[in-house]
């Protein structure tokens, strides 16, 4: 087993990951709607160079560029017999930007399937699909990989336990949570605690959860998770919520904004710190100085 990730969180106290891809991807000119996981082969030097504007803010790993890098989210674009070819690539633009300075971790992103009883796709054909991406994203050389934007606990197991058919590698999930009531919850009703408890159980390396909320909403998140699982915990707020202009999103809430409330993160229980929708480098360079000051 590679154990640069876990040297990584025996030897610092934070870890600073990266920020957000699609508006990043969006800012460089993919259309909306488009495959941005198409652009690790067709424009490679440009997935490469957001990845280093990461780097050079001072990540301590950086996400390959595979989100939507699953077959059934592939086949949207009509893309989904070349999910090895475009998953490997991503890591291959993702080790340009690090160049041994960071580590990479390979990027798997909800299916945007739903399974049984819910919907009709079976347990044991999405966990074929993800074998795919995964198979793709190990045979590229990654040092890890994160399982993220989840919303559903049972395709975060599938998911898992497809990664765990190709590699042993280190595997980070990231779910999405909601207030309800007093507690946060996903779409489907699991409770940010007892999800953490699910990520402990299966194997996880770490456990967080990303995206759907601000800064704010994290720290309640992260505390509620921590009552779950003894597990390091992973933060990645978007940059506020957004808003409408035209036909893009936008997220108004500047790095500065959101650097306030790092402490009270940290504070709950965050050990990796990084960013999702509509956070930028910016964030990720002031996260790594108050990181860097904090020790």
């Amino acid at each position: 087993m590679n154990h640069s990730f876990f040297q990584l969180l025996e030897t610092r106290p934070l870890l600073v990951g990266d920020g957000g891809m699609g508006t990043m991807l969006l800012q460089a000119g993919l259309e909306q709607g488009s495959c941005g996981e198409l652009w690790n082969v067709e424009r490679l030097e440009t997935i490469a160079e957001i990845q280093r504007c990461y780097v050079d803010a001072g990540s301590d790993f950086i996400l390959t560029n595979t989100f939507g890098g699953s077959p059934p989210t592939l086949a949207k674009h009509g893309l989904a017999g070349r999910t090895e070819e475009l998953n490997e690539a991503g890591v291959k633009a993702a080790r340009a930007a690090a160049d041994g300075r960071c580590l990479v971790l390979g990027d798997i992103g909800p299916s945007g399937e739903i399974l049984e009883p819910y919907g009709d796709k079976t347990f044991d054909d999405l966990r074929e699909d993800f074998k795919r991406q995964a198979a793709g994203l190990a045979s590229g050389g990654v040092d890890a990989f994160i399982i993220e934007t989840m919303m559903d606990i049972n395709e975060v197991r599938c998911a898992f336990t497809a990664v765990r058919d190709v590699s042993d590698l280190p595997i980070i999930i990231s779910m999405c949570f909601k207030a309800a009531g007093d507690r946060y919850r996903t779409m489907f009703g699991t409770s940010a605690t007892d999800a953490a408890r699910e990520m402990e159980s299966l194997g996880a390396a770490a456990a967080g959860s990303n995206c759907m909320v601000e800064i704010e909403e994290f720290i309640p998140i992260v505390r509620q998770m921590r009552e779950g699982t003894s597990l390091p915990i992973m933060a990645q707020p978007n940059a506020g919520q957004p808003r409408l202009e035209g036909d893009k999103a936008v997220y108004a809430t500047t790095a500065e904004a959101m650097m306030p409330h790092v402490p009270a993160l940290v504070e709950a229980g965050a050990r990796l710190l990084g960013g999702c929708c509509g956070t930028t480098p910016d964030y990720i360079r002031l996260l790594r100085q108050w990181v860097d000051k904090s020790k």
